[in-house]
């Protein structure tokens, strides 16, 4: 998919500005001295900064910084060795942000499962009609889908600059999405892979759901706006809000609320 030479420049404005913030943000956060310091700093600032780091509760052992960072980031023995023992020196666990345990008698089984592509920022998921889970990969401008009861995963590409936040499925088995960074709204056919794009007035799109008359709603957060797309005519309607609105739901009554 070839980008317009506007986009493209802005695309790269975009992309440098992100990484002089970066250097910024780890230039006044940086690493403490040790073995592995520079190897951490270039494996893990790629996408967020080293106050992520500082910020972070810890990890107790190298074998659990190993687990955490390996889903962001396929590094080779030796280097995540390396980082995975400075991790662990210099980052130990708080004992203090520990979660306050309930008291009593209770059974919970966690099953995880890690999503292909590394450091996509998996978030959102929701159940389709037939009962697969999806999920956004932000970073990485994707959807997957999940059989629960298998664990196969598939991803889906969308727009390089979609960058969507969230998702919800129709009743015939389309997912559609916000595409965050592109200003618009997306739908996505699994069965051919095709994409169908909506511009938006918001550059933001962020959260969308579907209302009983077949409309999908959404917000759009920085740009404080809530709009309305007939998904049958194309037809896109927004409107401006007084605040900055994030999640969207519609109640009993076919009533809109927005947070």
């Amino acid at each position: 998919m070839s980008l317009p030479a506007s986009l493209t420049a802005a695309v790269v404005v975009l992309l440098g500005t992100t990484q002089a913030s970066l250097a910024q943000n780890n230039s006044q956060s940086s690493l403490p001295e040790g073995a592995g310091k520079a190897l951490v700093e270039n494996a893990c600032t790629a996408c967020h900064g080293v106050s992520t780091i500082k910020r972070s509760a810890g990890y107790s052992s190298p074998e659990e910084w190993r687990r955490v960072f390996s889903t962001m980031i396929d590094l080779q023995d030796e280097q995540a060795t390396r980082v995975a023992n400075y991790l662990a020196q210099h980052f130990p666990e708080d004992p203090g942000r520990r979660p306050t345990l309930v008291p009593g008698n209770v059974d919970i089984e966690i099953t995880e499962w890690t999503t292909p592509t590394l450091g996509q920022r998996t978030r959102d998921p929701i159940e389709a009609p037939d009962g697969s889970i999806w999920w956004t990969g932000m970073w990485a401008s994707l959807v997957g889908k999940l059989n629960p009861n298998t664990g196969e995963m598939k991803e889906y590409n969308l727009p390089p600059s979609a960058r969507p936040h969230s998702i919800v499925p129709d009743e015939d088995g389309n997912i559609w999405y916000t595409g965050n960074s592109n200003a618009t709204i997306g739908k996505l056919n699994p069965d051919t892979g095709n994409i169908t794009e909506y511009e938006t007035q918001a550059k933001d799109p962020h959260s969308a759901v579907f209302h009983p008359n077949g409309n999908l709603y959404f917000t759009a957060q920085h740009a404080a706006m809530l709009g309305r797309l007939d998904p049958e005519t194309g037809v896109l309607k927004e409107v401006n809000t007084e605040a900055r609105p994030y999640g969207i739901k519609v109640d009993s009554n076919g009533t809109v609320w927005i947070a």
